[in-house]
């Protein structure tokens, strides 16, 4: 499918009263470069092609649909018209905001669908191309680049999610639960008392799990940026004090005795709690009561070789055993005595576990609870090693501290406030991603606790309703779409940074900087954040080489596409950008054509269309003079010159808007 940019119009916003359209001689031009002095609306002109292609106008707010009326100006309605090309076919969504309600309406016109039809309503096959979550990528702007690149945010996962669909996976599991409850409501429970507890029971557990999932990730974000903070705080602790030449070598010595200490402490804490996890480990009684039941289960011959199933079977027979006919009451009391006996699956526990006291105790008998006490022992010797040498390092620093080195101070303060906060997040992630314990109960931040408790809480709803074959299936689809989904995600990740660096190398080949890899964000290689011009750099890469890669074709369009950039980077990615998008739309300011204009319209074969708009104001009267005779458009507040000669000499003060 190939999705195109044709054109649009405005009436009543903050943006001019103005029709553009990017077509010439019914061809969409490869791309269009539109010069709009700072106040002139380029954000709104965004906000409202954004708007009118995903259909978020439907959730905004009555403040943010008031705001976009032109300030000072009392007309009580604004509208938008979006002309787009789906595989040349007319596609056209027309967006009226009434500011005096705060509500936004639509109308779509589109082939096929029998003229105007009120609402967002694209035909099927486009509208999950128009979803928000993808529309943001290619209608672009500096604060979505500087997204990809905070650890804090995860537009870079979301970019890729969006590109190759893969929240329809999300989708898929989201419908399959929204189906199952829909299932268990539309039933008549076998016992209603309790029915409406348990629904709720199961809800909240998904909000929890869903909540604790959030903080998980917010935890793990702050987490990964706090200990490179922390490090370049200790690196510059250590060469304040290696400043001072009669502590350099005591400084260094007791910093390795530290760092040796506490690895030792982790080594001893491994080995005590590998024993923890082993009862008979523990004290002498465990072992020697795990001892006693396997010798009484021996004593008693249990398991038996006699088992209830072989009663099950016996009563389809026609004679007994012992070759007696068996008639209806013989039936009946065989079928009650063989709850005497064990079942297959019991006997299978038995001897399983018969087996792990064999193996555990007698096999590890030179094991005992005295080893562990003794791993205690050197676990504590190791902490208060580690203390001793921590608290040395600490003498050391408070003795520069107090001979008045404020700095060092400052350092200090800042680096145990965010240790301890390291601490903190590491426990938090700790407790969430433990084993489930019995003693956990909904309020817990233990995921997997959660999630045992929602299946069981599922597992008891879908008894109670009669839907327990509906419930099994859907867990089967869930538990494949997650795989599916994890399996993707890490795939494309990996292929995506390496493309993205290939490309780098040219782009940024004066400062080289690389995709370490793609996590929630772009994680550079050797260095934690990037320059404004980095950052776009890096930004532009991304996205078009995630739409270079699909099999559909989408326009790219950017807000400044150059300003932050030098003249270097600047002629790579305008070289760059036509080979990897079929459309680039840009809105562009004078100070951006330098290095820019004319080497995009090369190489986009010349086939760059060129526009400029500017408002009529009193400090645009000498422009209005000015015009050229021909590709002139004016209007009631602004004026649209159509040619690249007016493009390369128009340079308004940008400080105007």
């Amino acid at each position: 499918m190939r999705i195109e940019l044709a054109g649009w119009s405005s009436e009543g916003l903050r943006c001019p009263d103005i029709e553009i359209k990017l077509m010439t001689d019914d061809r969409i031009a490869p791309v269009s470069l539109i010069q709009m002095p700072n106040g002139t609306g380029k954000t709104t002109t965004l906000t409202m092609i954004r708007a009118a292609m995903s259909g978020e106008a439907q959730g905004w707010t009555a403040g943010k649909i008031k705001s976009l009326r032109r300030p000072g100006e009392s007309h009580s309605e604004g509208r938008f018209i979006l002309d787009l090309r789906v595989d040349d076919q007319p596609l056209t969504f027309e967006l009226t905001l009434n500011f005096e309600a705060g509500k936004a309406e639509y109308r779509t016109t589109s082939v096929g669908s029998g003229g105007i039809k009120p609402g967002w309503e694209p035909p099927p096959e486009v509208k999950r191309f128009l979803d928000p979550r993808f529309v943001q990528l290619f209608v672009f702007d500096g604060e979505f680049a500087d997204k990809l690149l905070d650890s804090n945010e995860s537009e870079a996962s979301k970019a890729i999610d969006a590109l190759f669909q893969l929240y329809l996976l999300q989708d898929i599991q989201r419908i399959a639960e929204d189906s199952w409850e829909a299932a268990t409501k539309n039933k008549t429970a076998k016992a209603e008392k309790g029915l409406s507890q348990r629904r709720k029971k199961v809800d909240t557990l998904k909000a929890r799990i869903a909540q604790v999932t959030e903080a998980r990730d917010k935890a793990s974000a702050e987490l990964e940026t706090l200990q490179p903070e922390i490090d370049a705080l200790e690196q510059k602790i250590s060469e304040q004090i290696g400043t001072e030449q009669s502590l350099r070598e005591e400084f260094e010595a007791k910093k390795r005795d530290e760092i040796n200490a506490r690895n030792q402490v982790e080594v001893s804490a491994s080995e005590v709690m590998a024993r923890v996890r082993q009862p008979h480990l523990l004290h002498e009684a465990f072992a020697q009561s795990l001892s006693e039941l396997k010798l009484q289960l021996d004593r008693l011959r249990l398991p038996a070789s006699t088992s209830s199933q072989f009663f099950s079977e016996l009563l389809e027979e026609e004679e007994c055993i012992c070759g007696r006919p068996l008639d209806s009451h013989s039936r009946e009391v065989i079928g009650k005595r063989r709850e005497l006996y064990l079942a297959e699956d019991t006997s299978g526990i038995l001897n399983a576990l018969k087996q792990d006291i064999h193996d555990l105790v007698q096999q590890d008998g030179n094991e005992t609870a005295a080893d562990l006490t003794q791993k205690l022992e050197q676990l504590e010797q190791a902490v208060s090693v580690s203390k001793f040498a921590e608290t040395a390092v600490r003498v050391l620093e408070q003795e520069l501290i107090d001979s008045g080195d404020d700095e060092l101070r400052v350092w200090t303060e800042e680096r145990d406030l965010k240790t301890r906060r390291k601490q903190e997040l590491e426990n938090f992630l700790r407790d969430i991603k433990r084993a489930a314990s019995s003693s956990d109960d909904e309020k817990t931040f233990c995921l997997a606790s959660l999630k045992k408790q929602l299946k069981e809480a599922g597992d008891d709803l879908a008894e109670i309703t009669g839907t327990l074959e509906l419930r099994a299936k859907t867990d089967v689809l869930l538990v494949i779409a997650d795989l599916a989904l994890k399996k993707a995600q890490a795939n494309l990740r990996v292929a995506i940074a390496d493309e993205c660096n290939q490309r780098l190398e040219k782009v940024l080949s004066r400062d080289p900087i690389r995709i370490e890899k793609i996590d929630r964000s772009l994680k550079l290689r050797n260095q934690e954040g990037a320059s404004v011009g980095q950052t776009l750099s890096v930004g532009y890469t991304f996205l078009t080489t995630l739409l270079s890669r699909g099999q559909h074709q989408f326009p790219l369009i950017v807000d400044s596409p150059a300003n932050p950039l030098s003249m270097e980077v600047r002629r790579e990615i305008a070289k760059l950008i036509p080979t990897l998008c079929k459309q680039f739309v840009a809105f562009t300011i004078s100070s951006e054509r330098a290095g820019f204009t004319d080497v995009i319209h090369t190489s986009s074969g010349n086939r760059t269309r060129f526009l400029t708009l500017f408002r009529r104001t009193a400090g645009t009267e000498g422009l209005v003079e000015s015009l050229p005779d021909k590709g002139v458009t004016e209007t009631s507040n602004a004026v649209l010159v159509e040619g690249k000669e007016y493009f390369d000499r128009f340079d308004l003060d940008e400080a105007e808007g």
